[in-house]
């Protein structure tokens, strides 16, 4: 079990680029859909979770899927497996990189891989919004923080803050109920 985690996440370490939201449609196609190590709303908990503790979701879900499949040696394996990869690609890369900044091909490569990235979060944030969001409340709770995010200075970190403290108040006054869905 400990060569599965391993290989999972090291693959997973390898071929996913842009950070947390860009690597989600791979996490949840390896993680939920292919071992069912987690199941989507664990990932999405995972998600929010990663967002106001240390580390980032790829890490945090290694961590936890490797705790829940082999205990802490899967825990050490998995989040040594995801990080491995960005290391020995940018430790290479580092050393041979800067002699082609000047170069128009590595800056228009980096222009369509951005684009490929931003297409990658748009995906996951879909994704995110039809697997947990499916409420009339729900999605009323999502379009008013979208709006304080779009139109307010809000740092992201409170609007988490508000999101939680707005379900406990919700579940306080009966409106939603236990695993029950805002």
């Amino acid at each position: 079990m400990l060569f599965k985690l391993f290989s999972t996440f090291f693959y997973l370490g390898a071929v996913t680029f842009g950070g947390g939201y860009a690597m989600m449609a791979l996490l949840e196609h390896q993680l939920v859909e292919k071992h069912r190590w987690l199941s989507s709303e664990e990932l999405l908990e995972i998600t929010a979770i990663a967002q106001i503790t240390p580390g980032t979701i790829a890490i945090n879900a290694a961590t936890f899927v490797g705790r829940r499949v082999a205990g802490i040696p899967g825990a050490i394996v998995s989040s040594i497996a995801i990080v491995l990869p960005p290391l020995l690609i940018v430790g290479t890369l580092a050393s041979y990189l800067p002699q082609f900044f000047g170069q128009e091909w590595l800056h228009n490569a980096f222009m369509g891989m951005r684009y490929a990235v931003a297409a990658l979060i748009a995906h996951a944030a879909v994704s995110m919004l039809m697997k947990g969001v499916t409420s009339k409340l729900g999605r009323a709770l999502f379009l008013l923080a979208l709006a304080i995010l779009i139109f307010t200075p809000i740092h992201p970190l409170l609007m988490i803050v508000l999101g939680g403290s707005t379900g406990i108040a919700l579940h306080a006054l009966g409106i939603i109920g236990n695993k029950a869905e805002a």
